[in-house]
């Protein structure tokens, strides 16, 4: 569906509601009903909101263009004044604790057994499908269930898909799951902290759980087994802790991640826009260290080599540009990339402390060159091979300009210049300019006779 821009009477703000997201790890919004879609909300405020009405967004902050931010759940509205709540939900004991006034506030949807009160401003921009028109279309109850996603206490297993529960439900109570759900849970808890005294076996379609048998409480019980039930699901529970899944944050910045497969691996990226950062989830830094590294492609096209945590790999990124640099007279990029020497070698072969012996050979031409044009000595030979007649010593002073490349790990480019010189290790070194001072004769001349 494309974007909808809607309009609200009073305000001059435009509202863009956008299809709803896709079932995902991390985005969780149940489905509309077939039959039910967007093009048949509107926009109102809060207060304005009647029972029976469809609620489906609200809305980012303005002014200006504001966008849809969808509810995980579409919900038929039940609105009452902000007040006591039936249910004594945290939502509303929260909202109550930091003192808000109740003429300000509105309930759209009391409490149930799975959700906390929905409690707005009463003048919040409301995306709804009205009462009139939802009555003629299939019920918000008719739309799959989303799963909720469970994990092993150890908090690295999983996440495992099961039937909803509700809201008072305990870490030890059962979870509803398929049989190829039971089967990852099963081969999950034998290589895990949690299943460390447990063994898990299939007889048929029943899974067997054991525990050691020098631990156990009632001897010659062989565990629990666990049957299908009439629509084939396996409840499983009251073992060990169940702990509800959630995506882990970054290690940096606290902000929710995404997943990303990266060789195979499923490693979690932080969303927020200045931070590259990734982790296994695992919560010990040190795992993090085995990240697999990546690249990336930035808006010039210039391929950016990371680290696998996110930071970018700086020696490994500029070799890279200078292999893949464009040149105009169709050069390769290594012959053009400032650490070749003029006799086409590069380091370690040929560097500015110790160049190799055709460079050397050059520098002494040079040299030789400049006194016999100061009147200093007579021309050499250019031949490669011949050296120049020496008359007496002397002192040639030549300023020189390097370009030097360091790499160091700081925080920000400021912390970078200010200690590039004490932490950084230097990676090379090009010289891009040479100018002589002065020369000047160490020994005087023989005396005529």
């Amino acid at each position: 569906m494309p974007e909808l821009a809607l309009s609200l009477p009073g305000s001059t703000d435009q509202f863009v509601l956008a299809d709803r997201p896709a079932i995902t790890l991390t985005d969780r919004y149940r489905p509309l009903p077939d039959g039910m879609t967007l093009g048949h909300a509107t926009v109102v405020r809060a207060h304005q909101v009647r029972p029976d009405d469809v609620v489906v967004a609200f809305f980012t902050d303005g002014p200006g263009t504001r966008h849809a931010e969808h509810v995980p759940q579409a919900f038929t509205a039940h609105p009452r004044p902000f007040g006591s709540c039936p249910a004594q939900c945290e939502e509303c004991e929260d909202i109550h604790t930091h003192g808000a006034d109740a003429d300000r506030y509105l309930c759209l949807d009391d409490a149930d057994d799975r959700e906390d009160c929905v409690i707005v401003y009463r003048n919040t921009p409301v995306a709804i499908i009205p009462a009139a028109t939802a009555a003629s279309l299939p019920p918000l109850g008719s739309a799959p269930l989303l799963p909720d996603l469970f994990t092993l206490d150890d908090g690295e297993s999983g996440p495992y898909e099961a039937l909803p529960v509700p809201r008072a439900f305990g870490p030890w109570d059962t979870i509803s799951v398929t049989r190829a759900t039971a089967e990852q849970i099963a081969a999950d808890v034998a290589t895990s902290h949690t299943g460390r005294h447990l063994t898990c076996q299939w007889l048929h379609d029943a899974l067997l759980i054991s525990s050691d048998p020098r631990l156990r409480t009632e001897p010659g019980r062989p565990g629990r087994l666990i049957r299908p039930d009439a629509d084939g699901r396996y409840r499983i529970g009251g073992l060990w802790p169940w702990e509800e899944w959630s995506p882990p944050t970054c290690p940096d910045c606290s902000t929710a991640t995404e997943p990303v497969d990266v060789e195979d691996e499923r490693v979690w990226r932080c969303t927020a826009a200045d931070c590259n950062r990734r982790t296994y989830g695992t919560g010990d830094p040190d795992d993090d260290e085995t990240l697999p590294s990546y690249t990336e492609t930035d808006a010039d096209g210039a391929t950016i080599v990371y680290h696998g945590t996110g930071e970018i790999d700086i020696e490994t990124t500029a070799e890279l540009a200078s292999q893949d640099r464009p040149h105009e007279d169709g050069q390769d990029a290594d012959e053009d990339d400032g650490l070749m020497c003029p006799n086409s070698n590069r380091p370690p072969e040929c560097t500015e402390i110790d160049p190799c012996e055709a460079c050397a050979q050059d520098e002494d031409e040079e040299a030789a060159m400049i006194e016999a044009s100061m009147g200093l000595r007579r021309a050499p030979t250019l031949s490669r091979g011949d050296q120049p007649d020496t008359a007496d010593t002397y002192e040639v002073i030549v300023l020189r300009t390097e370009r030097i490349s360091f790499t160091l790990t700081a925080s920000s480019v400021q912390d970078a210049t200010d200690h590039y010189l004490i932490d950084g290790d230097e990676t090379a070194s090009t010289t891009t300019a040479t100018s002589i001072e002065t020369v000047r004769r160490l020994t005087q001349p023989p005396t005529s006779v």
